[in-house]
């Protein structure tokens, strides 16, 4: 089988196969028809698809998020073709491509509970460099003037926090965003969240949210968050109350595993049940 796997960049009339094989991906099904046509057009990232006798059935995406990292994602093998080198052909091929785009080092996540994949990737030359637990509660009717809303006069304090914390060295200094790709902290990204009111400030704490409306979901996310516990603990009781506040139905977090952060978010009631493993390979 793998001499006949070719690994070529996708085309648009691909997309018919692709998204047929991927349609039970998940129990609610698959985010690859929304972003296929806008990864094939991508500038900062490359499409690629396996194809066996000209069939695809197989895909990945490789982004280019700057200062060196190639992110490896969408990785998608056809459940008729799986432990058949599919996918490990695909990785290949997508750092290759990242270093011929000034990457040297790839990056991906995985979940905790995909035991397959995360043996795959040590195989593959991966290593496990950071763990995000997933964290959930519900909105609370309850005060939550305890955190405010960012503004740029606190973006050097913000800073300042998070290249002192714990939580940046455990989180080997990225977090994830909305689209699932784990990017650095620093001044333009903090700025952007700002303007967007996406950040929270309390005394000696930060953390930046984002508002979800999908499908029958909506809620709160929290994608960082750092600080003293005390800072911590009140943040996320005040996200909460925020939730509340503004009508949303759930609150959830995606947060780096430090033990100090994890019980200022039991003590605010949030409870976790899995979460991803960072993994990185220099190129």
């Amino acid at each position: 089988m793998p001499n006949s796997i070719q690994v070529r960049p996708a085309r648009a009339d691909d997309k018919t196969a692709v998204v047929a094989f991927c349609q039970n991906t998940f129990s609610w099904g698959d985010y690859i028809p929304e972003v296929y046509d806008k990864w094939l057009v991508d500038d900062e990232g490359k499409l690629l698809v396996a194809t066996v006798e000209q069939q695809p059935v197989g895909l990945a995406h490789v982004g280019f998020l700057g200062n060196g990292v190639g992110w490896m994602e969408g990785m998608r093998v056809h459940p008729d073709y799986r432990l058949r080198g599919i996918g490990t052909e695909l990785d290949r091929i997508g750092r290759q491509v990242a270093r011929e785009n000034g990457c040297r080092l790839a990056r991906l996540v995985t979940s905790m509970k995909n035991i397959p994949a995360q043996k795959s990737l040590v195989t593959q030359g991966y290593h496990r460099t950071a763990q995000f637990n997933e964290w959930e509660t519900e909105p609370a009717r309850e005060d939550f003037s305890n955190a405010r809303v960012a503004t740029e006069n606190d973006i050097p304090q913000i800073l300042s926090i998070w290249n002192e914390s714990n939580v940046r060295e455990a989180s080997r200094t990225v977090i994830p965003n909305r689209y699932w790709r784990w990017k650095e902290i620093d001044e333009a990204r903090m700025r952007r969240k700002i303007a967007a009111n996406e950040v929270r400030v309390a005394d000696n704490g930060f953390a930046i949210i984002t508002a979800s409306d999908e499908g029958d979901w909506n809620g709160l996310i929290i994608y960082a968050l750092a600080g003293n516990e005390q800072a911590m603990f009140d943040i996320a009781h005040a996200v909460g109350g925020e939730a509340a506040y503004r009508g949303y139905a759930h609150v959830e977090a995606t947060l780096a595993d430090y033990a100090p952060l994890n019980d200022a978010l039991q003590r605010a009631g949030y409870r976790t049940d899995g979460g991803i493993f960072l993994y990185e390979q220099d190129l």
